[in-house]
């Protein structure tokens, strides 16, 4: 199982173009002379390779024997590849790499409505949330293991849901809307209930999901199918809040680091203005004349 792999061209050949694009906007940039950190290219191409694994792995090859190995995988595909793609700021490589057109196309397109309708971070919470529901919840997940098309789709649908959450909570690319990151810190702590609501049901059910299909395979080994089913939603509950607790420590470190950056502009405007010497002039520095007398003459005269 750990070592069957498994290509499916539909999902692999748009990663591999994807992964291509990115390399020659980076490329491109490097002949003309300019900067880019390799740190962006490796989580990029970290992120398209977590999607391959996620595709082309035991997971992809098992992920319509098993209920739990496509809860992995979901997990894998919405929650964690996505991260490293939106850390490889694609968008802004774009902007700098594309001719004058395709910069204009790009900029179109994040200032178009339906991209500041979607790109609010409350509104791709939303969608991340309802997506997971809905997938599960209703006749999707069934139609999903008998149609490879909404086998292949959803796996899709699943990497660009996650880099929509991400792209809007992270705020790497630049994004239509700059939320405060009092708002940021509630949807990723509400990623915790969330997945709880997702995956406790799913633990505690007694009726089987896509029963039909699931009996039809008469499969032998391994759990049985609601004990199976049990597994996946606790790995739907687990994953959900450990990727929660990453997020806050990210976020928490990001809020540091930009206190930190606030502080050292602060600085950089206060030397511009007086230079190196102390913005106030200390009061035991200053002159006896200028000294305000407080305490009025004394009678002893000290």
């Amino acid at each position: 199982m750990l070592f069957s792999w498994t290509f499916d061209s539909v999902v692999l050949v748009p990663l591999a173009l994807t992964g291509v694009l990115y390399l020659w906007g980076v490329r491109h940039l490097l002949r003309r002379g300019d900067a880019w950190a390799p740190r962006r290219t490796a989580f990029f191409l970290l992120g398209v390779g977590l999607t391959v694994v996620g595709t082309a792995s035991f997971l992809g090859v098992y992920d319509r024997a098993l209920f739990s190995v496509p809860a992995i995988q979901h997990m894998v595909l919405q929650m964690i590849a996505p991260v490293g793609l939106v850390l490889g700021a694609p968008i802004s490589l774009a902007l700098r790499a594309l001719p004058a057109t395709g910069r204009r196309v790009v900029l179109a397109t994040l200032h178009s409505h339906w991209s500041r309708l979607v790109s609010h971070p409350a509104a791709a919470f939303g969608i991340f949330a309802v997506t997971q529901f809905a997938f599960y919840y209703t006749p999707l997940y069934e139609l999903s293991l008998t149609n490879m098309w909404v086998h292949d789709v959803m796996h899709l649908h699943f990497v660009a849901v996650g880099f929509l959450f991400y792209w809007a909570l992270l705020g790497i690319d630049p994004t239509p809307h700059r939320v405060r990151f009092s708002l940021k810190m509630i949807l990723v702590v509400g990623m915790g209930p969330l997945h709880i609501l997702l995956g406790v049901p799913i633990m505690m059910t007694s009726t089987l999901f896509a029963a039909d299909y699931y009996e039809a395979l008469g499969r032998d080994w391994g759990l049985s199918l609601l004990d199976d089913q049990h597994l996946g939603g606790a790995i739907l509950w687990g994953f959900g809040d450990i990727a929660a607790i990453g997020l806050i420590g990210a976020f928490v470190r990001q809020w540091f680091a930009s206190d930190e950056r606030a502080a050292r502009r602060t600085d950089r405007q206060l030397d511009r203005l007086y230079g190196d010497g102390p913005t106030i002039q200390p009061w035991w520095l200053s002159r006896e004349e200028d000294t305000p007398d407080v305490l009025g003459p004394q009678r002893d005269g000290t």
